[in-house]
């Protein structure tokens, strides 16, 4: 049990000092006795006990019920009423202090114990449920979104500052108020906030209000990202609605500035693939042309090492034989590869011919092409190698393209 600090209002000296000894008795703390209102007001300035018994007959100008009201007004000081006898007109006054217990004269020290015991256990309880109302309050002040709660008749019991800005209603004159009149809101897919609060309330759920705009007091609109949800107590019984809301202002002109730069690069995009597509489109005029006219000297260059190889065989030894069937095995290789680029150069529009190769074969031809003009090639040491699935032409030329490179800058 927790000792507690008892003031004691009673003019009868012997019963004061009687409920003084008992306290004592049972671990308490007795403060003093005052015998009349102005003792016990004095009292209370200097020592604010944790509890006060109040005789409601005390004698004087102020009698316990007075006395007991101003305690809880001005003093936070909770009360126990003692009485002999009371009428029903007095009891029903004493009621509406709000006293933690009553003890009727004469008592024990049984029923003293168990009433001040009570009422210091919903003392501590008071205390704890204020003291999370304080914070709770603090919090729902403090945070950056508004914030509205109602009773179970759905007027405002609760507003933050941001609510009452953004809604109009400052200095708490919103409490009080039918919510319906402190938060109005359209939108063009919105219902009544009644039937919002109705579906809200039946369903147990909390509910998302899009599109909305809330129009202030003093006829501001402005729209707002909103959540709307029923308050519960522990049995479950629906004690009003908690409404959270924010300014959607900035979040929407961020959206509209998204799109207008999406719609930009878009628009920038698709003149960078029109340009692109011309640009291809004059590489491949480009590349024709090139081809074309690469063509011609080869056509000439394989005609003329034909013709010496024919007319002059025999006038020819075997290294001057071998150089010719170089000269028109590149002139061949140089016809494919152009060939090659022209089908490179349509890439954009041509799908690839995707096919399974046999990459060692491809390597083994690649490095015939790329050791044809050596007098004394490197040696290859080439294995199987695992087949792919890609171009035949093109991969053709990435062999060739590393082979040659390879042995261009391999040392004697």
């Amino acid at each position: 049990m927790t000792s507690a600090r008892v003031l004691i209002v009673e003019d009868e000296g012997l019963v004061a000092e009687e409920i003084a000894l008992r306290l004592e008795q049972m671990g308490h703390i007795a403060l003093g006795v005052a015998d009349t209102a102005e003792e016990a007001f004095i009292f209370v300035r200097n020592v604010r006990p944790d509890m006060a018994l109040i005789d409601i007959n005390i004698k004087g100008s102020l009698n316990g019920i007075e006395i007991a009201r101003r305690f809880r007004a001005e003093y936070d000081v909770p009360v126990i009423f003692m009485t002999a006898h009371a009428d029903a007109a007095t009891l029903r006054e004493a009621t509406a202090t709000e006293p933690f217990g009553y003890i009727v004269k004469p008592f024990d020290a049984r029923t003293l114990a168990a009433t001040l015991e009570t009422a210091l256990r919903r003392r501590r309880a008071e205390e704890k449920l204020a003291k999370m109302e304080r914070w709770l309050a603090a919090t729902m002040t403090s945070i950056g979104d508004g914030v509205i709660a109602t009773d179970r008749e759905f007027r405002v019991s609760f507003i933050n500052p941001v609510a009452e800005r953004l809604c109009g209603w400052p200095n708490g004159s919103a409490l009080g108020k039918p919510v319906r009149e402190v938060f109005r809101i359209e939108g063009s897919a919105f219902k009544d906030l009644a039937e919002i609060i109705g579906e809200a309330t039946t369903d147990r759920v909390a509910i998302s209000l899009d599109e909305c705009e809330l129009e202030s007091a003093d006829g501001v609109r402005l729209p707002i990202d909103d959540t709307l949800a029923p308050i519960r107590d522990t049995s479950g019984r629906i004690n009003g609605v908690v409404i959270v809301f924010r300014d959607a202002s900035e979040r929407k002109r961020h959206e509209a500035q998204l799109r207008q730069l999406n719609e930009d690069l878009e628009d920038r995009v698709q003149r960078r693939t029109a340009q692109l597509q011309a640009a291809n489109h004059e590489l491949a005029s480009f590349a024709y042309s090139i081809a074309h006219d690469l063509r011609a000297p080869l056509r000439a260059i394989n005609g003329f090492a034909t013709r010496v190889v024919q007319e002059h065989a025999g006038e020819l030894d075997a290294e001057g034989r071998r150089l010719l069937e170089v000269v028109t095995s590149r002139a061949a290789q140089m016809s494919r590869m152009i060939d090659d680029y022209l089908r490179l150069s349509r890439l954009s529009h041509v799908d690839l011919n995707y096919q399974t190769l046999d990459m060692t074969l491809l390597a083994r031809e690649a490095w015939v092409i790329a050791t044809q003009s050596v007098e004394k090639p490197p040696e290859l040491q080439l294995g199987e190698l695992p087949n792919a699935r890609g171009d035949e032409n093109l991969m053709r030329q990435v062999w060739t393209n590393l082979l040659s490179n390879a042995v261009k800058f391999t040392r004697t």
